[in-house]
């Protein structure tokens, strides 16, 4: 017999299954099952495809036998099995991408993390809440030997030989004797048929001197037509395949017929997945072939941008033997992938258009994600832009771009758009905009600075950048007698002229004393800043324009005076604060406070 530690985050994990998750106990069989249909799947899959697994005899169930003697509830199913190393690998250790990020997320309040934990996907482990005592047995398909994996929820496991007559797995579990209610019958009923109905395998319940009964319909939900669904049954099926406690936002069933048949049943969440920012994500739609699960792991089947779905599709015209490489260049699944994306951006253009609360919601959800796409998805870049929401400068709601458009001013030379990471209200750059009752979309997401400048028209309107020179050429060029300017702005270009590419008067401002933008030829800031967190660390920072405000009462007296004794204190602190409003850096705070301190000597005097 060896014994075995748990990896410190499934200890954690462990803990809160025991003391966290109290009200949602009964999501263990639900996770359990799912587990059992995927290791049916796998084996169902190599009986068809693989040589040396043609000959099992396979007839694939789930059975559920209730032991009221020894109180303990059995889940065992014929499928894929598991050698010591799998019992190691998939009960020892959690696999799963970001676990260590996720679990230090977690608040220490019951409610909020048993909703987190829900997203998660607590799997086998959730087993925990209602058993002290878990006993798996397991024989992979093809081997001789069986083996027994126990553990008590302490910090460690055994793993020893065992016996099993044929290939598949028994899960044991010795349940609590306040939770003696899942050995019940009519319990176990009610919990199968609420989430795992539609699995698509037949789940048996054995109970002591009666022949096993079947509990489930073991139809493929998505198979069946929308009429024969109820709201529910589409609920509970999302639970089961996103192992999510919480219902779905949304879903979209569709049957395709024709050239290409195939089914997809896609479902938007109502809380975002712990990995959605990852990298190394992992994919929510599993690919189907003629009702026989192939993988469930492949980020080819829909864009990147749409990695929040989760769901199903079934395709009937690909080999049941296609690999990974195969898929990729497969004519046949591109095409899915192709219908299926512009078929999930269409229906949610109609949920904007029926249901703004919801659609408000999806978009505080995965808004950020779907801007990925206008950069990444060019054939469905129109339709994108339809989904687009914004805050602006006139309205703390969002609004899309057909309502900016029909409340342009019938003047207005395009759509202007301020791209920064907060407080955008209070941008300097939008006095001139007030002031002539323009409305500016305000983008405060990170991927702003990417996604903008590459939008071009949105119904013939350009997208035009606030901070850049460019939107000078859409007004009437000021009347200011910029000669009476000639000696301060030279003065200050000098103080300023490692930090500056120009400084010159602009009719821009009303209020401040001076604003940053940047030429129509360079590269934004938030543009610099984003490539610099992509690791572009030789990217240089474009200098700014820094433009003054001729009628602010600092400029318009030193100028009257002739006095510019104090124009290198006042050149610091206007470009730094004009750096501060725009959402960069002080560049050298000791020469700020200095020249602050320094006016406000003199005006105490």
């Amino acid at each position: 017999m060896a014994k075995h530690h748990f990896e410190a985050e499934v200890s954690k994990l462990l803990q809160l299954m025991i003391h966290s998750l109290y009200s949602h106990k009964e999501i263990f069989l639900r996770e359990l099952i799912s587990n059992a249909s995927d290791a049916l799947d796998k084996l169902h899959l190599l009986t068809l495809t693989d040589e040396k697994f043609k000959n099992i005899s396979f007839d694939p169930k789930i059975t559920i036998t209730i032991d009221e003697v020894e109180k303990r509830l059995i889940i065992s199913d014929n499928g894929i099995g598991m050698d010591d190393v799998d019992l190691v690998e998939n009960l020892g250790t959690i696999a799963k991408s970001g676990t260590k990020e996720f679990l230090e997320s977690l608040s220490g309040d019951a409610n909020k993390d048993a909703q987190l934990i829900g997203q998660f996907g607590v799997g086998f482990y959730s087993a925990f809440m209602v058993a002290d005592r878990i006993e798996v047995i397991s024989k992979k398909a093809g081997d001789k030997k069986a083996w027994i994996w126990r553990s008590e929820a302490g910090n460690e496991y055994e793993i020893d030989e065992a016996t099993r007559d044929t290939q598949g797995t028994d899960v044991i579990l010795y349940i609590r004797k306040e939770d003696e209610e899942y050995l019940s019958d009519w319990k176990i009923k009610e919990v199968v048929k609420k989430y795992s109905d539609h699995i698509p395998y037949k789940i048996f319940l054995k109970l002591a001197q009666k022949e096993p009964e079947q509990i489930n319909k073991a139809s493929a939900l998505w198979k069946l037509s929308k009429n024969e669904i109820t709201e529910d049954e589409y609920k509970e099926f999302y639970k089961t395949i996103a192992h999510d406690d919480n219902d779905p936002l949304y879903w979209i069933h569709t049957k395709a017929e024709g050239t290409i048949e195939y089914t997809t049943l896609f479902y938007i969440p109502s809380s975002r997945p712990f990995d959605l920012f990852r990298a190394d994500y992992q994919s929510g739609v599993k690919l189907y072939v003629k009702n026989v699960f192939i993988m469930d792991d492949d980020k080819e089947l829909l864009p990147v941008y749409l990695r929040f779905v989760r769901g199903i599709i079934d395709a009937e015209d690909l080999p049941l033997n296609v690999s990974r490489e195969i898929l990729q260049q497969n004519i046949v699944l591109s095409k899915i992938k192709k219908a299926s994306t512009k078929k999930i951006l269409n229906e949610l253009k109609k949920l904007k258009e029926k249901d703004k609360d919801k659609y408000l919601k999806f978009w505080e959800l995965f808004g950020r994600v779907i801007k990925e796409g206008l950069i990444a998805d060019f054939e469905n870049r129109k339709l994108l832009l339809e989904l687009l929401l914004f805050k602006t400068s006139k309205s703390d709601e969002y609004i899309d771009l057909k309502t900016y458009v029909e409340r342009m001013k019938q003047d207005q030379k395009g759509i202007y758009y301020l791209v920064g990471e907060e407080n955008l209200k209070d941008s300097p750059l939008l006095e001139r905009f007030r002031k002539e009752d323009i409305e500016v979309l305000l983008c405060e997401d990170e991927i702003d600075s990417f996604v903008m400048p590459a939008l071009v028209q949105y119904k013939e309107k350009t997208f035009k950048s606030i901070s850049s020179t460019e939107v000078d050429e859409d007004f009437e060029k000021s009347e200011i007698d910029e000669s009476r300017y000639k000696d301060l702005l030279e003065k200050i270009k000098e103080i300023l002229k490692e930090d500056v590419k120009e400084v010159k008067i602009t009719s821009r401002l009303t209020e401040s004393p001076a604003v940053l933008v940047f030429d129509k030829d360079d590269p934004e800031f938030q543009m610099y800043q984003m490539m610099r967190q992509m690791g572009q660390f030789d990217a240089k920072e474009p200098k700014p324009v820094l433009e003054i405000n001729p009628e602010h009462e600092i400029f318009g007296k030193m100028v009257l005076s002739n006095d510019f004794s104090l124009v290198s204190e006042v050149a610091t602190v206007i470009y730094n604060e004009a750096r501060l409003l725009e959402g960069m850096k002080i560049k050298n705070v000791g020469d700020f406070a200095k020249a602050i301190n320094t006016l406000a000597a003199k005006a105490v005097s």
